[in-house]
């Protein structure tokens, strides 16, 4: 088998392992700030994803810094203390809860809040 193919096969299995997948990165998320609330949005959640498909990852946080220095620093720990490969299919969204009403008012029913 080729390293493409492995590695496709790897993020599929990942993809459909989700749940079990957002549950580790909400933990994470909120012991780095501790009001976090963690929602999925999009494909996954209304349950029409494919192989290609991400899943979306909205973390919510009045604790999320404004500049995109900052959040990206906070994604790339979820990513290192997770162990997350390079091809994960999981696209993490750090929103302050302002910014997060646009992306929760657009997905309406199809929204999964991570306990």
């Amino acid at each position: 088998m080729s390293l493409l193919t492995d590695t496709l096969l790897q993020r599929v299995k990942m993809l459909k392992n989700w749940k079990a997948w957002v549950s580790k990165i909400a933990k994470v998320a909120k012991e780095l700030m501790l009001d976090a609330e963690v929602y999925v949005i999009g494909s996954v959640v209304r349950g029409d994803f494919v192989a290609g498909s991400d899943v979306d990852i909205l973390i919510v946080s009045n604790s999320v810094p404004e500049r995109i220095v900052g959040r990206g620093k906070i994604k790339v720990l979820i990513e290192e203390k997770l162990n997350l490969p390079y091809y994960h299919p999981f696209e993490i969204h750090l929103l302050k809860p302002e910014e997060a009403e646009l992306y929760l008012r657009k997905a309406g029913k199809y929204v999964n809040k991570v306990a």
